[in-house]
């Protein structure tokens, strides 16, 4: 299988890396075993063909064919092609913001997205091997609190719709009984309409508190009505500081009035405009200058371009001092602190983790379980580079064109500020007279684009948003007024009138509203940052250079090629509000996305909206929700089946739909009820015939992993689904482990009614450090009416790609599109695939893992018990012998940590831990995937050898590993007894420990080796104590 491409000279002067010096990049659909390899793995587990791999999956599940794919292109015409598609995407000088500005990127930024040490990392669960990915967000968090003021800020959430929702839900944890929530009219729409769809069947109430529409700020009298009329059950207030037309809120009056009803206030923010001179940060909010109880904010543009609106960074804070210490407890997301190693060395590590999904289930805070963690490292990176002097030149540039323009455009007869008593900052509404959707498409063809029509917001015909950002010059300002002039004087009977002849002041924002003191960024010189961040990313280990074991995370290479395609200026530039005409390589790879997943899947529709698997779990919950409401039946199906086995996010993501677990008559009717796995691991059958008996007409649905996460197909699936569905419920599958079926399996024969595809498992994207995700959903056509977002449909008659909204749609999960830059990643992994590539991908997946499963299977025992025989897939759970447990427990390692000790036994050998106690708490799940050579799994089964040997002569080790990584044992115990989430980031960047043994080392020795070493090095650690 194992083929080279060669490239031209020329392609190879063009491109900003050499694929040649990546052993894996020039590989035919990514994969490195040759034929020889293939046939000799195949002889060790007694097989012929691939095809024999999934010959235990009924024939009436499986495609009868599947070339609905185009064929695979090689690699320089897949970067012709999708250049092409770039070109087609007309950027123009633009003044388009709405929620999501366009700021200079630094240089910094490109170099850091480019470090594979980092943007190809798991997330950091293993803090002893992840020094480098945490260290990056701890340089985010702490700049982002030097910022803000405030002292905790998490790794990052979706965007910014998202981690308001999340701030929401959070303020109905810390005021409990209290589910009513206030936001503010003036939120941006998108932003509201995410609110109200992740609202929707929540016990959560949102409560809307209207405009003034003469001043274009929230209404403060209403503001005070709504407050005393809710109080007993309002829990939080929420509102921008900079508001959906550009107006400066009264955050002090607003601050005040929840501090005065007891109640939490969340300030919706933009960081970039908190550099020195620019506006007042939440922690000072309020007469007393206490500030509020939580911000978030968008923190794309920090780094990013807008990307056709995605991915998004969504930055949430919250106090952390001596008035508040408990109310962290009850937020989403990861968060980062610093404690020590068990050798006294500062390490950094995950902190307040028991509040995650995976722990928690059904009782956790949130279903979030990928994040936006690269977008935040390269946010971190991007606020260094600024400086304090590029940060205040960010934050000010923008308002000083802002009102320079404004006091010209008073000059013009016809045309005026929306509102012009009330301060606005570097976004402004403006009012013209005549067709305003005529002068919006005159002035893209000129250029700059001239802003984002607001009728909706302000209820006037005539009312255009204008952005202005360090980007814009006077010039684009001169081009936008030169227009506008010109249109105003060529209608017939326009209002003459200029504010300037009633001597009208521009408004300006009161001292009150902006920063009083200087932030005091540290300033570094490039080249100090750019070794900075080599240094974090060598701190890490990547699935570039080794196998990266983790179960059911689909730890693949990553094509730097597809890094290289998202990065092209057709896309990074484009701005979501663009002209459609203008959009139209954007929208095709849309639009083909979602052909592409038709086929994949066998399903009749897919949404590419979704920004991680959760949340697409999440979307396919939501549409059962909405087919069973238009069926009349939304009051009675209220119950959700899920196997002992799920992912933690399944549960937590029931929940977070409204699954909540209640009972009448003794009877329970909504909630999840577990189901149990058989003797061989998959679900138990008469179980499930009994539930449905018992409870169908309540069923909504059920959720269930396939393969599951043993790595075992289900065998009962199509039974189960028909159980289900003549019953009245949906089936979701969680497309987790797509890896192992894909252009094999034909969900559609399953019964599905609805999968997430991860793109950053199966698809090929990086994981980034923890994200950002992305999720492709696809639908039976049942639930095909009720998609979130935008379909991309082509108008035949205008030979346009155009979004269509769903007729019942049930609102949107994202402001735009998604993680759009994913999409081009994803498009192109998929065209250098093509049909044979993908059913490709997913056999060496399975044979990888079963050649593993063979060699491994007389050292270690298996879990499921009893399912030894079972065919494994693309992954399997092994575990210790009784005696190996007795032997570790005797020598100092209690049993009930044994299983994580072992994987830190790993890192040892240069190697990232196995996916360790899930679902089986004394189980190690390996998922090799089909990016790895026989040389390489055998090396891998070699080091498993070499373990068992150290557990059974030496069990010792385990209570002084690892030993060669950065940092022994990180003590989290303590470490989340003492939180300390950020620091002020001074002259120095904060100290970097080094890699005790690189990987790249531990590479070049013999498994054997390095067993001698790590004995060794025990007993200097034994020493030592």
């Amino acid at each position: 299988m194992k083929t080279s491409t060669k490239i031209s000279s020329d392609l190879l002067a063009k491109l900003p890396f050499d694929p040649t010096k990546h052993k894996r990049e020039l590989n035919k659909y990514y994969l490195s075993l040759t034929d020889d390899e293939i046939k000799e793995m195949l002889s060790t587990i007694s097989l012929g063909r691939v095809e024999e791999l999934f010959e235990h999956i009924p024939a009436d599940l499986k495609f009868s064919d599947f070339d609905q794919l185009p064929l695979a292109l090689e690699y320089g015409p897949l970067i012709d092609h999708i250049t092409q598609l770039s070109s087609k995407n007309h950027i123009k000088r633009s003044l388009l913001g709405n929620g999501l500005p366009h700021y200079k990127i630094p240089e910094l930024v490109g170099e850091v997205a480019n470090n594979r040490g980092l943007s190809t990392a798991y997330t950091p669960y293993q803090p002893e091997r992840s020094q480098g990915t945490l260290m990056s967000l701890w340089l985010y968090s702490s700049l982002i609190s030097t910022l803000t003021g405030f002292e905790a800020v998490n790794a990052s959430l979706y965007d910014r719709s998202t981690a308001l929702f999340e701030a929401l839900a959070s303020a109905t944890k810390m005021m409990r009984g209290r589910e009513s929530v206030l936001v503010c009219e003036t939120l941006y729409p998108n932003d509201l309409e995410v609110l109200h769809t992740l609202a929707f069947d929540r016990k959560i109430k949102i409560i809307t508190i209207p405009m003034d529409k003469e001043r274009g700020v929230v209404s403060y009298q209403q503001a005070r009505e709504l407050v005393e009329e809710h109080q007993s059950e309002l829990a939080a207030i929420a509102f921008p500081q900079v508001n959906s037309l550009g107006n400066l809120e009264d955050v002090h009056t607003l601050t005040d009035l929840a501090l005065e009803f007891k109640i939490k206030s969340i300030a919706v923010i933009d960081p970039i405009l908190l550099g020195s001179g620019g506006l007042i940060p939440p922690s000072e909010y309020g007469t007393q200058e206490e500030g509020c109880n939580m911000f978030v904010a968008e923190g794309q543009h920090l780094a990013l371009g807008p990307n056709y609106g995605g991915p998004g960074l969504g930055i949430f804070g919250i106090r952390y001092n001596q008035n508040d210490r408990n109310s962290i407890r009850s937020t989403s997301g990861r968060y980062v602190g610093k404690g020590v190693d068990v050798q006294g060395r500062q390490a950094l590590c995950m902190v307040l983790s028991t509040r995650e999904q995976h722990i928690r289930r059904e009782r956790a805070s949130s279903n979030i379980c990928s994040n936006q963690a690269f977008i935040a490292t390269l946010a971190g990176a991007a606020i260094l580079a600024r400086g304090e002097e590029g940060m205040a030149k960010a934050a000010t540039d923008g308002y000083h064109l802002a009102l320079d323009f404004a006091s010209k455009l008073i000059k013009i007869p016809g045309a005026n500020l929306a509102f012009p008593d009330t301060p606005f900052y570097n976004e402004l509404v403006i009012r013209l007279p005549g067709n305003l959707t005529t002068f919006i498409e005159q002035a893209a063809v000129q250029g700059p684009y001239a802003g984002v029509e607001v009728k909706e917001r302000t209820g006037n015909s005539g009312d255009l948003m204008v952005c202005f950002t360090d980007r814009n010059s006077p010039q684009d300002s001169s081009n936008l007024l030169k227009m506008i002039s010109q249109h105003c004087q060529q209608l017939e009977g326009a209002d003459k009138v200029s504010l300037n002849d009633y001597d009208t002041p521009l408004p300006q924002p009161t001292e009150n509203l902006l920063r009083k003191h200087a932030v005091k960024l540290p300033s570094f010189p490039l080249q100090t940052l750019s070794e900075y961040y080599i240094k974090l990313g060598e701190l890490n280990v990547s699935p570039d250079d080794f196998i990266y074991p983790l179960g059911s995370c689909t730890m693949k290479y990553n094509p730097m090629v597809n890094d290289y395609l998202a990065s092209l200026s057709g896309f990074t530039d484009l701005h979501p509000n663009a002209p459609v005409k203008d959009s139209q390589g954007a929208l095709e790879i849309l639009y083909q996305t979602q052909e592409l997943f038709k086929s994949i899947t066998g399903l009749a529709a897919v949404t590419t909206q979704p920004v991680a698997g959760a949340q697409g779990e999440l979307v396919g919950l939501k549409l059962f929700q909405a087919y069973h409401r238009d069926r009349g039946e939304d009051g009675q199906r209220n119950l959700i089946l899920i196997p002992r086995s799920a992912h933690g996010t399944n549960p937590a993501t029931a929940t977070m739909a409204g699954f909540e677990s209640y009972r009448e008559g003794g009877k329970q009717v909504g909630g999840i009820i577990t189901i149990n796995a058989d003797q061989h691991g998959q679900i138990d059958m008469p179980q499930l015939r009994q539930v449905v008996a018992q409870h169908g007409a309540n069923i909504a649905g059920i959720m269930v992993t396939n393969p599951n996460t043993s790595g075992i197909f289900e065998r009962d699936f199509r039974e189960m689904s028909s159980l289900i569905s003549q019953a009245g419920g949906l089936v979701y599958m969680d497309g987790a482990n797509m890896n192992a079926i894909a252009g094999w399996v034909d969900l559609s024969k399953l019964g599905v009614d609805a999968v997430h595809n991860n793109l950053h498992k199966t698809w090929s994207i990086s994981h980034g450090g923890g994200g950002p995700g992305d999720a492709i959903v696809a639908v039976s056509a049942r639930l095909t009416p009720y998609l979130p977002g935008m379909q991309i449909e082509f108008d035949r008659d205008l030979q346009l790609y155009r979004p269509v909204k769903p007729e019942k749609s049930i609102g949107s999960f994202h402001r735009h599109f998604g993680n759009f830059a994913h999409k081009v990643r994803g498009y192109g992994y998929l065209m250098a695939l093509g049909g044979e590539g993908v059913r490709q991908m997913s056999a060496i997946s399975v044979l990888s893992a079963r050649y593993l499963y063979q060699q491994l299977i007389d050292s270690y025992p298996t879990l499921p018990r009893g399912a030894e025989q079972i065919e494994r897939m693309h992954e399997f759970i092994i575990t210790l012998s009784d005696q190996e447990f007795k032997k570790i427990e005797e020598s100092g390692t209690p049993k009930n940590i044994a299983i994580a000790k072992v994987g830190k036994l790993f890192l040892d050998f240069g190697l990232h831990a196995p996916t360790v106690s899930f679902p089986e708490a004394l189980g190690m799940m390996i998922e090799p995937t089909e990016s790895f050579d026989k040389k390489e799994l055998d090396r891998f089964t070699a080091i498993m050898l070499e373990i068992d040997q150290l557990l059974n002569n030496h069990p010792e080790v385990l209570t002084t590993t690892p030993h060669f990584t950065p940092v022994a044992k990180v003590d989290e115990v303590a470490a989340n007894k003492e939180l300390v989430l950020s620091e002020k980031i001074g002259d120095q960047l904060p100290n970097l420990p080094e890699n005790r043994i690189s990987p790249a080392e531990l590479a070049k020795i013999t498994p054997k080796k390095i067993g001698q070493l790590i004995l060794a090095h025990h007993a200097q650690a034994k020493g030592a104590m």
